[in-house]
Parts: C-alpha cells; structure tokens; sequence
C-alpha cells in the first residue's frame, strides 16, 4: 500500500544522507522506542540484490471492516505515516485500478530530502490488496506490495509484505542495519496508528458521534502521543 511504500522511501533517503554526510552511529539515538501494536505475529526486514523486504504478521485490536477502511483511505495516508505531506489520486486507464501519488519528506539534520512514489492499487477480492510501483514516476528502481486482512470476531488479522529496490547506492554493513533496524520501528509505528483509527472509527459508530473523526483531526490531534503509544481519542475530546 502506498502508505508504507512511501515510507520505506523515507527510510531509504534519509539513511543514505545520514550515513553518506556524518558515516556515524549517532543516528540510532534519532529513532523513538515504539509501542508495538496489539499483538505482533512476524516483524523481519531483509535484502537482497539491492531491494529491502519486509513481512510483518499482527492482530489488530480493531474489527475487520474498520482496518479496512483505515488501510484503504488513500487520500488521508498522512494519518498513518506522518512523512506524507501531499497525496493526489491520479488518473488510471483501468476502472479497477487506483492509483496514487504521495511526497513525503525527511529531516536529516539540517537537510530536508523528499521522496516521490507513485504506484496502482488493485483488490482481487475484498480484504486482499496488491500494490504495484510505477518506476518513472518514483524514487525507486522496482517495487511491489500486498496487505490481507482476516476477520477474528472483533480483531484483525493483518498481513502486509513489500520490495523496494532504491534507485541510489545503499553503504554496505552499516548502511543495512541501519535500515533494517529502522524499517521496523516505523512499521510498528504505522501499525499503531493503523489499529488506533480503526478503534476511534469504532467508538465513533458504537456512539452514534458521526463527526467524531473530523473533530479530532480538526483540533490537531493525533492517535499516537509523544510517548508513541495509542490515544483514545474519542474519550479525550468528549
């Protein structure tokens, strides 16, 4: 999903900046301890060939359809992933395509870097999505994706796997476990706030409070606090 594909970007930029312009270990002290999201299954990050790939297994404290909606919500990706600053839904020749457009940017110090990813989002079947990166238009060589979500009663069962080949030089040893530790920080990142808006869409239907949503963003608020762990939103602003 465009979402964590751009991200990956992000981390992809921002790691070959750090390490090419300071080559220091400081950088880990620049990554926030993460609250993981409700139960983590899988997490790995690996690479081959130049391309990352990450697999990440959770079950979402959240139903299934609200997970869905969350994840599906292209044009609001900057909820879950903060980087995004513009998000435009583009053309596309197939009525079962949609395809997307996001900049994000990354501070490195004093230096700001953006990155563009554009890609076409398919759903075979419902729950089921398929991601595919449009080269030409990205920071990326290649790339692909899919998410799959199962319903567990009032939980989720989510499955999102991704490959990315960046389109510049990656530093060897150092510069992949950089990335790799930073991949998986902001994944559980991404996941929290993934499960935090489904359970604020949630409250928001179970407590027939249509403008909830709209509300919190207004006010400036956000799922995840300082501490990155997951606000109830809906009981804050009442």
């Amino acid at each position: 999903m465009a979402l964590l594909i751009s991200q990956v970007g992000g981390w992809l930029a921002s790691l070959y900046n750090t390490v090419a312009r300071a080559c220091s270990l400081f950088v880990f002290s620049l990554f926030c301890s993460i609250s993981p999201a409700d139960e983590i299954e899988e997490l790995s990050v690996t690479e081959a060939d130049g391309a990352y790939s990450l697999r990440i297994i959770s079950v979402l404290d959240a139903p299934v359809g609200y997970v869905y909606n969350v994840i599906t919500d292209y044009k609001h990706a900057y909820r879950i992933n903060p980087t995004i600053t513009e998000v435009e839904i583009l053309p596309s020749d197939r009525d079962e395509v949609v395809r997307v457009r996001n900049l994000s940017e990354h501070w490195v110090g004093p230096f700001l870097f953006k990155i563009n990813w554009v890609g076409d989002i398919v759903e075979p079947r419902h729950g089921h999505l398929k991601v595919s990166t449009i080269p030409e238009f990205s920071s990326f060589e290649s790339g692909s994706a899919v998410w799959e979500l199962r319903s567990q009663g009032e939980r989720t069962w989510v499955l999102h796997e991704s490959r990315l080949k960046p389109d510049f030089f990656i530093p060897p040893v150092i510069g992949n476990h950089i990335m790799k530790k930073q991949m998986k920080e902001d994944t559980l990142d991404t996941f929290n706030r993934i499960e935090c808006y489904a359970k604020v869409m949630f409250d928001m239907d179970m407590e027939n409070e249509p403008d909830l949503m709209n509300n919190v963003l207004n006010e400036g608020k956000d799922c995840i606090n300082s501490q990155g762990k997951s606000a109830h939103l809906s009981l804050e602003t009442k």
